[in-house]
């Protein structure tokens, strides 16, 4: 007879399953399809959706000990108590539970089926809930993710106060620091700008190391990292993109370290002529004998050709003077170097030289060289000094000193008459006629002193020179 229950029972039990199966199917294909169930359809995911829908006991027992109505009334209060499902209901027959109602989410529609198939005497569970459509306008995620972002912001405020206090402190550590490696090399190093670049980098070392700490106490360990790891590559992207500024800041270091000209020189860079007032950071600043200001960027006067006037003291000057064919080559040239001799501008050390350089259609042309001082005397001066004084000379002595050879023409005839004998000597000049004696300097020339004082006096207010150290005063 106890046979007879139980095959009957077993028997009752599958049908009853094949009835909630037909039950679901039905339910099933009223419902609209939705964006994830064609989604299912096409990833092949729908077979496991039907095959989770409806979820059966590892072990089904025989003698059940929970009533229907005692499993139903327990997974109803399990389900309201949750708050994330809209009328639910819960009906259980025979150990099958149903669940219906709709859900906020998908993950807590698989949870209420977890839940159900692991209560006691439960043999299989047909979930039936839906999933609530959220609406187009949904603010409640980015609401929850400002609290979220406030809470862990206020949790980590005093980390990051802590964190700021340590910044601040290794700022001024490594102002401290720099100022201290300046003091400590002073004696050590003569350039003031390499002094200025070895505590710079100091105090950077510092204050990267006061960094790192302070990222470390607000907890940001692996940033700390990061900036360590980065600082490299940092500073290769900054060379790059600021490779004209480093590129000036390194040749006025090398600048002032080799000294190639001084403050006051007279130097000629690319085409550049000009008195040298200062060198900056970014580049060198020149005065032209005009009174205009140049200013040069270092990297293009270090690596330029630098021509230095006044470097040494003495430089040569030249000029080419032209006599007559007739005219003694010999006699010019004594008299060209009498006027060397005695003038107060040109040096007997190197001496002065004259010279036959070529001859011209009209004219035998002396190339005459001579050396002066330029720390005391203009070159513009002393080379009109002299040349007027070497036209005087030769003129007293009856050379001449023709232009070069011409087309003239007479339109009504030139006049012809004959004599019988040349007059065996030139005559001699009156002595009324005679040229008055002319000093060394004139009026136009001055004191033939140079313009370095000039030039420097007439741009002294010059306010981009004031405004900025000078990296080799």
């Amino acid at each position: 007879m106890s046979r007879s229950i139980v095959c009957f029972r077993g028997l009752l039990f599958v049908l009853t399953l094949l009835g909630g199966v037909g039950e679901r199917n039905a339910v099933a294909q009223d419902d609209t399809p939705t964006a994830d169930d064609i989604a299912a359809e096409v990833t092949g995911d729908g077979q496991e959706g039907d095959k989770n829908a409806v979820q059966v006991a590892d072990e089904v027992q025989v003698d059940p000990i929970n009533s229907d109505q005692r499993i139903e009334t327990r997974l109803q209060e399990i389900m309201e108590a949750t708050g994330w499902f809209t009328d639910p209901e819960v009906k259980v027959d025979r150990g099958v539970a149903f669940l219906s109602g709709t859900s906020d989410t998908k993950s807590h529609r698989d949870w209420a089926e977890a839940t159900a198939i692991k209560t006691s005497d439960v043999v299989a569970v047909v979930n039936r809930l839906k999933v609530a459509e959220l609406p187009l306008w949904n603010f409640a995620p980015a609401i929850a993710s400002l609290k979220q972002l406030g809470r862990e912001a206020t949790g980590v405020l005093p980390l990051v106060l802590v964190a700021l206090a340590v910044a601040i402190l290794s700022y001024f550590l490594a102002r401290g620091g720099a100022g201290m490696t300046r003091w400590f090399t002073r004696s050590r190093i003569d350039s003031s700008l390499l002094r200025q670049v070895v505590g710079n980098v100091v105090g950077v070392l510092i204050f990267i190391i006061g960094v790192y700490v302070a990222l470390r106490v607000s907890g940001l360990t692996r940033l700390a990292v990061t900036l360590l790891g980065g600082t490299g590559l940092v500073g290769l992207a900054l060379g790059f993109a600021f490779r004209d500024i480093a590129e000036n800041y390194l040749a006025s270091i090398l600048i002032s370290l080799n000294h190639p000209f001084r403050v006051g020189d007279l130097i000629e860079v690319e085409g550049a002529k000009g008195f040298v007032r200062k060198v900056t950071t970014r580049g060198t600043v020149l005065n032209t004998l005009d009174g205009n200001q140049i200013q040069m960027p270092n990297s293009t006067v270090y690596k330029g050709k630098i021509i230095n006037y006044t470097a040494t003291p003495l430089s040569r000057r030249d000029f080419t003077v032209g006599i007559g064919f007739e005219d003694s080559i010999v006699e010019a040239q004594e008299i060209v170097m009498s006027v060397l001799d005695d003038h107060i501008g040109v040096v007997n050390d190197p001496a002065p030289i004259a010279i036959v350089e070529s001859l011209g259609s009209a004219t035998v042309n002396l190339r005459v060289y001579y050396w002066f001082d330029q720390t005391t005397h203009s070159p513009l001066k002393v080379s009109s000094s002299v040349i007027r004084l070497v036209k005087q000379k030769l003129t007293e002595a009856g050379i001449s000193m023709p232009d070069e050879a011409r087309e003239l023409v007479f339109p009504r005839g030139v006049p012809v008459q004959m004599v019988e004998q040349l007059p065996a000597a030139r005559p001699a000049l009156p002595e009324n006629s005679k040229p008055a004696e002319e000093p060394t300097t004139s009026v136009g020339e001055g004191d033939l002193g140079a313009e370095q004082t000039e030039v420097l006096r007439a741009t002294e207010d010059d306010e981009t020179v004031e405004g900025e150290a000078n990296l080799i005063a």
